[in-house]
């Protein structure tokens, strides 16, 4: 124990030198480090603690960023010419004004020590102040500790769901849509509407809860990826029980289902977001031998015919179509958005508009217009949408894919 606690300090003595040598340059040093109880400083947690609140700080605010990496943890020291009073101020309030904000330390250093803070820390799991529980050793290291990373996994676990509700309401609440379900008309579809769509979402959401928890592990891919078609397979039994049998969202538990479990396993592993596409590849490569096995499903007959792959194409080779989708996706303007559907229609491999095609050349042809019509006015638009409800065309995978390319935006701003 005391060899522990010797590295501790010995590491926590070159941190200090390492900011008094960058001190030397800069007005203000920064130092964003994890504040997790107990010994072990190189846990799970402090990595994606350190990683959140660093991507907080707004890059103006410094010239200098250095990631630094020992046996007490992993910390950022950041040079600034900032003003160290007017840093603090605004940090402490980063840390007050977010709930996850208790288990970092972000110092600033102005001269040879750091600003405190002026109110003491409370502890984290009673109304005392945190120096008079230590001293009276009133919780365990394990208590702490637990309580921290099941803090830190329901924050992030909470802002995701809010990100995919927000997702399929921006899409489900979008007008005109080509055939598809909008707070106005049922578009191609007589066994639906708005109100039975939102019934369905509200139906999948604690399903996507379960797979957010899945991806927040460590675990092989291929064994999260097993455990997630699971869960989606009991999402679309409860969906269809809801909806009498109607499928409003099968597609979507798919798609986003893999996407939001890439993303939770990212955050957890403090994989770089931009890596996402490589984590949905690794943990999709089984998929397409589905088609290994006769089914009598749409799907696969669409494979067998015109060797079209659906989602389980577009999940395998990592969600491409939705990552070029961003470029449309300039804003989430109502505009914007629609743009993107538009585009998704022109290059998606969309069964449901193969089924409603009737043939593959029409199926091409329909894509084909959409393609043609992506700079189109809102006149024009507006025909094409008449036009495709006259058709009784709906474009449901496209439409999934929008949702997907509303959350992907949402989670890299």
């Amino acid at each position: 124990m005391d060899n522990i606690y010797e590295d501790l300090l010995e590491q926590r003595e070159i941190r200090y030198q390492k900011i008094q040598f960058l001190k030397q340059t800069y007005n203000s040093v920064i130092s964003v480090k994890s504040n997790i109880p107990g010994t072990n400083k190189r846990s799970k947690i402090a990595y994606v603690l350190v990683e959140y609140f660093c991507r907080l700080i707004n890059p103006d605010k410094y010239t200098l960023k250095i990631y630094y990496d020992g046996y007490d943890g992993p910390y950022y020291l950041l040079g600034s010419n900032f003003d160290a009073i007017a840093l603090k101020e605004e940090f402490v309030k980063l840390e007050e004004n977010i709930s996850i904000g208790r288990f970092i330390d972000i110092d600033v250093f102005d001269g040879k020590t750091s600003l405190s803070r002026e109110n003491m820390r409370k502890c984290y799991l009673c109304s005392d102040y945190a120096f008079v529980c230590r001293k009276a050793n009133k919780h365990t290291t394990l208590e702490l500790v637990s309580y921290v990373e099941d803090s830190v996994m329901s924050f992030f676990l909470n802002k995701t769901l809010d990100m995919v509700n927000y997702s399929i309401m921006s899409e489900l609440n979008l007008h005109p849509k080509f055939g598809l379900v909008t707070p106005f008309t049922k578009g191609s579809h007589s066994d639906m509407n708005y109100d039975l769509m939102v019934e369905a979402k509200d139906v999948i959401i604690p399903h996507f809860k379960s797979m957010f928890i899945i991806g927040w592990s460590s675990k092989p891919l291929s064994n999260i990826f097993n455990e997630i078609r699971k869960i989606g397979l009991q999402a679309e039994k409860d969906m269809l029980l809801k909806t009498k049998n109607v499928n409003a969202y099968k597609g979507l538990i798919f798609n986003l289902g893999v996407l939001l479990t890439a993303y939770s396993y990212c955050i957890y592993n403090s994989v770089d977001i931009g890596n996402i596409q490589n984590i949905i590849i690794k943990m999709t490569e089984s998929v397409i031998k589905d088609f290994n096995k006769p089914s009598e499903t749409f799907g696969y007959l669409a494979y067998k015919n015109f060797n079209i792959l659906g989602a389980r194409g577009e999940v395998s080779k990592g969600l491409p179509n939705v990552f070029h989708a961003l470029i449309h996706l300039k804003n989430l303007s109502e505009d914007s958005k629609l743009r993107t559907l538009m585009y998704l229609i022109s290059v998606t491999e969309d069964t449901v508009l193969l089924r409603r095609s009737s043939d593959f050349t029409r199926y091409t042809f329909y894509k084909n217009l959409f393609a043609s019509k992506l700079a189109a006015n809102n006149e024009d638009i507006n025909e094409l949408d008449i036009y495709c409800r006259k058709l009784n065309l709906s474009f449901g995978g496209s439409a999934d894919l929008l949702v997907l390319t509303i959350f992907l935006k949402k989670i890299l701003s």
